[in-house]
């Protein structure tokens, strides 16, 4: 089983990549394993790229790259583009437990309550309480606050 905090760190490590103010795609690339509870979960978001293109081959690169399990890191994909969008990460923080979701919303507080509601759906009755959204699991792209 891996540790908590390797897992917390591939959770909450997402790239932020900001070119310039005016530029607005943005992707998710994700390598979530059946059981995030042993092999965790790699997860990378690119913001604010010049192309579509661009932001899924830096979030792909960035997810294949992150301190994160080989499984997780193998299994890394484009989960989502976006554009002008707020992209959140919640995990359960206690060692050993499956607690995780990501959302993407038009705004931030909808990203975040989202992303709270996909990690309590995964983390078990006795864990649900126990997800939270960090200070660095939550970005905006373009226009959206």
């Amino acid at each position: 089983m891996l540790d908590r905090k390797v897992i917390g760190a591939a959770v909450l490590a997402i790239g932020l990549m900001v070119s310039g103010r005016c530029l607005a795609e943005g992707a998710v690339a994700l390598g979530q394993p059946a059981d995030i509870a042993q092999d965790g979960v790699a997860i990378f978001t690119f913001v604010n790229a010049r192309t579509s293109t661009e932001a899924k081959d830096r979030a792909l690169a960035g997810c294949k790259n992150m301190d994160a399990s080989p499984k997780a890191k193998s299994l890394c994909k484009i989960a989502a583009t976006f554009k002008n969008q707020c992209v959140a990460q919640a995990l359960d923080p206690e060692s050993g437990t499956p607690g995780f979701g990501w959302a993407m919303a038009p705004n931030s507080k909808a990203a975040r309550e989202q992303a709270l509601s996909n990690c309590r759906d995964t983390a078990g009755p006795t864990r649900q309480q126990a997800c939270v959204v960090g200070r660095e699991s939550l970005w905006c792209d373009g226009s959206a606050k």
